[in-house]
C-alpha cells in the first residue's frame, strides 16, 4: 500500500501532470486534488497494517520498552518542532507553487539556511518516531519504504530545484545540507 501512495504523490507532483491538472482546474484545483487523493492512499496504506492493533501501551502496558518508547516520543517531538519551523519560513502554497501574487523565490532563511530540506528531515523523524514507539515488523517494513521514498522524492525535487534556480541553487547547496544539517563553517 506505500507503493500506492508513493506512485500517486509522485505522480501527481510530476511537472507534466502537476501542468496538467492545473491548466484545467486551477492551482486551487490542483491544491484540492494533491491533498485529498494524498490523504487518501496514505490512510489506506496505514489502515492495511492493522493500526487499530497499535494501541498495546493503552491496552497492555507492559508491552512498552522504555529505551524504544522514549526516543520515539522524542523523535515525534522533533519533527513536530522542525515542521513548525520549517512551515513559519516557507508556506504550503508556496512549496506547493500557488502563490500568484509574487515570483517564486529561493527560500533560505530560518531553518532553509542550514537544510535544504527540513520537511523532509521532520517527515523521516515523524516515520522513526512511529517505528521506535510501535516496533511491530510490518510496521517497520512500512516506515523503511516510507523513509526511502522520502529520501528518493527530496532527490528528484533537488533536480527540480537545479533546472528551476540554476546557479543560485547550486551556490545555497555549498552552504545548506541535504536533509541533514551542515555544520557551520568557522572562518578565523
Amino acid at each position: 500500500m506505500s507503493s500506492i501512495f508513493g506512485l500517486q504523490h509522485s505522480g501527481i507532483s510530476a511537472l507534466r501532470v502537476k501542468g496538467r491538472i492545473i491548466d484545467r482546474w486551477g492551482k486551487e484545483g490542483y491544491a484540492r486534488i494533491f491533498s485529498i487523493t494524498s490523504i487518501l492512499t496514505l490512510l489506506a496504506a496505514f489502515l492495511s497494517m492493522n493500526y487499530w492493533d497499535w494501541l498495546y501501551f493503552i491496552v497492555d502496558p507492559s508491552m512498552i520498552q522504555p529505551l524504544l518508547f522514549i526516543p520515539g516520543i522524542l523523535a515525534m517531538i522533533g519533527s513536530i518542532i522542525i515542521s513548525v519551523k520549517a512551515s513559519n519560513v516557507i508556506s504550503v502554497s508556496t512549496v506547493a507553487d500557488m502563490r500568484t501574487d509574487r515570483k517564486p523565490e529561493l527560500i533560505t532563511g530560518g531553518l532553509y539556511a542550514r537544510i535544504r530540506h527540513p520537511l523532509y528531515l521532520a517527515t523521516i523523524l515523524g516515520f522513526t518516531a512511529i517505528a521506535l514507539i510501535y516496533p511491530f515488523p510490518v510496521v517497520i517494513v512500512f516506515v523503511l519504504s516510507m523513509i526511502l521514498y522520502t529520501i528518493i522524492g527530496a532527490y528528484f525535487e533537488e533536480r527540480k530545484l537545479l533546472l528551476h534556480y540554476g546557479e543560485e541553487y547550486q551556490e545555497y547547496k555549498k552552504r545548506a545540507g541535504f536533509i541533514l544539517p551542515k555544520r557551520a563553517s568557522s572562518e578565523f
